[in-house]
C-alpha cells in the first residue's frame, strides 16, 4: 500500500489528512511519553509529589531528594559510542569524499545528537538538505514529528507538527517522497503556505528495537525510571527519619507534672518527683539493613541500564590489565554493539541520500562505505601500541589503520601530509648529499 491508498483507504482523500493523522492514538501516547521524559531529565520526578506532614505543631516540609543519575546513564552510553568522530572505510575516493561532507557538514555533532534523542525518547529522525551547495543535516524535535506507516509497515509519509508558544500559529510540514507542503492557521484558517521541492525524500527514521511496536523505539529511561523513582523516594524518608528520630530526638516525661520553672541562673536546686521517669524516645536505625538495601538497588541500577559497576566507586582499580577492562565492560559493549545495528541502518539511508545529491551536482559517486566505531574504552596505551606494532610486523595491518587506532593522532590526513612533507624533505636533502 503507497501513500495515496492510505490517505485514500484512512481519510476519504481529504486535502488535510494529516491533522487527523497526528490525533491518532498511537501518535499522542507517544509524543506524551516524549514530553514526559523530557520533563523527568528536567528535574520534575514523582518524589516531589510527597506530601509534607506535621512535626511539633508546625509543618514539615518532607525531604524530595533528586537523583538525575539518567543523565549520567545517559550520556555514558553516548560518549561511549559517539564521543569520538566515527572512521569512514572503503574505496579512497569515497572515504575521501564522504569524509569531507562530514567534516563540512559538522556530522560528528549531528551523529550525537541522534544517539542522544533516542536513547533519551526512543526515536530521532534525521533530515538532509543543501544549503548554498553544502549538504547539511538537521535532527527534529522529537516532540514534534509524526512518521507515517501504512497497514504494511511501509514508512510512507511525515508529518512535522508544533504550535509556536509566542504567536499560538499552528504549523504543519507535510513531508511527501518528492515534495513538503508547509500548513499554517495563520490568520484564523489552516492553509497552505508553501509546497518545495525535496530531492532527499522522508526524513530518516532512526529508533532502537521495541517489542511492543518494531515502528518505533523505546526511550532506555524506560527501564530506569522506576528503579530511580524507589531510591529517590528510599533517600528522601530516610532524610526525613533520621533529623526527625535521631538527630532531633522527643524527650518524654512520666510521672508528676511540674508546673513552676527553675532560674536558669541558679545552682543548687533539688528536684523531688513522687515516681515518674525520663527518657529521650528515638529511633535506631538498622545500618546494615539500610545498607543492604541500597547497595543492590544501585547495583540492579548499574545492570538495568548496562553500567560498570567499578564507574563513580570507590575501589582501587589501579594496574588493571585490558582484558580485566574488557570484562568489566562487557555489558557496555553489548548494548553498544545493538546500537550499532540500528545506527547502521539510519547512517545507510544518510550515505544513499549523499549519492543522490552528489549525483545533482556533478559528482558521481557508486562505491558504498561503512563506518568504523572508535568507542571510549579505556585501554593501556602501551598495550595498544605494542599490539598495533606486532600486527604491522606481521603485515597484517596498513600504517593508515594504525593511524585511525591510534588515539595519539587526532587528525589522520594531516598527518598523513605531514609525513609526506617529511618524506619530500628527506629526499632532497639526500639528493643534495649526492
Amino acid at each position: 500500500m503507497g501513500l495515496t491508498e492510505y490517505i485514500q483507504n484512512q481519510y476519504g482523500n481529504n486535502p488535510r489528512w494529516f491533522m487527523e493523522e497526528i490525533d491518532q492514538r498511537n501518535h499522542t501516547s507517544r509524543i506524551a511519553s516524549v514530553v514526559s521524559n523530557r520533563d523527568y531529565l528536567a528535574g520534575l520526578h514523582k518524589v516531589l509529589q510527597r506530601e509534607n506532614s506535621q512535626y511539633k505543631g508546625k509543618t514539615l516540609v518532607t525531604r524530595k531528594t533528586i537523583l538525575n543519575y539518567a543523565k549520567t546513564v545517559i550520556r555514558f552510553h553516548n560518549t561511549y559510542l559517539l564521543g569520538k568522530p566515527v572512521s569512514l572505510s572503503g574505496e579512497d575516493y569515497t572515504v575521501k569524499t564522504f569524509t569531507d561532507i562530514y567534516k563540512i557538514g559538522q556530522y560528528e555533532t549531528v551523529d550525537y545528537e541522534i544517539i542522544d534523542r533516542v536513547n533519551k525518547f526512543g526515536d530521532a529522525y534525521e533530515v538532509v538538505y543543501v544549503e548554498n551547495g553544502i549538504i547539511k543535516s538537521k535532527v527534529l524535535d522529537s516532540a514534534c514529528c509524526y512518521p507515517v506507516y501504512d497497514d504494511m509497515g511501509n514508512y510512507v509519509s511525515f508529518i512535522e507538527h508544533w504550535t509556536d508558544v509566542f504567536t499560538s500559529i499552528t504549523f504543519w510540514n507535510v513531508y511527501y517522497p518528492n515534495y513538503v507542503e508547509r500548513w499554517n492557521n495563520e490568520g484564523g484558517e489552516e492553509h497552505l503556505a508553501t509546497t518545495d521541492i525535496n530531492v532527499c525524500g522522508l526524513p530518516i527514521h532512526y529508533h532502537n528495537f521495541d517489542d511492543m511496536d518494531y515502528n518505533f523505539g523505546v526511550s532506555l529511561l524506560t527501564d530506569i525510571k522506576p528503579i530511580m523513582d524507589d531510591l529517590e523516594d528510599i533517600m528522601s524518608k530516610l532524610g526525613d527519619a533520621i533529623y526527625v528520630n535521631t538527630l532531633n530526638p522527643l524527650p518524654v516525661a512520666i510521672g508528676q507534672r511540674i508546673e513552676s520553672s527553675i532560674p536558669a541562673d541558679a545552682t543548687g536546686y533539688v528536684l523531688n518527683l513522687d515516681a515518674g521517669d525520663f527518657k529521650y524516645a528515638n529511633c535506631n536505625i538498622d545500618y546494615n539493613t539500610v545498607k543492604l538495601y541500597l547497595d543492590n538497588m544501585k547495583q540492579f541500577l548499574n545492570d538495568v541500564s548496562s553500567i560498570p559497576s567499578i564507574l563513580g566507586s570507590n575501589t582501587n582499580i589501579a594496574n588493571v590489565s585490558e582484558v580485566s577492562m574488557k570484562i568489566l565492560f562487557h555489558m557496555a559493549n553489548i548494548n553498544a554493539d545493538e546500537t550499532k545495528k540500528w545506527l547502521n541502518k539510519g547512517f545507510r539511508e544518510r550515505f544513499e541520500k549523499f549519492k543522490l545529491i552528489l549525483g545533482l551536482q556533478g559528482i558521481k559517486v557508486e562505491n558504498s562505505v561503512d563506518i568504523v566505531y572508535n568507542e571510549s574504552m579505556p585501554v593501556a596505551s602501551t598495550e595498544m601500541i605494542a599490539n598495533l606494532k606486532a600486527l604491522r610486523e606481521l603485515g597484517a595491518i596498513s600504517v593508515e589503520s594504525i593511524m585511525d587506532k591510534s588515539e595519539l593522532i587526532p587528525d589522520v590526513e594531516v598527518e598523513k601530509k605531514r609525513l609526506s612533507g617529511e618524506d619530500s624533505s628527506l629526499k632532497g636533502s639526500e639528493d643534495k648529499g649526492m
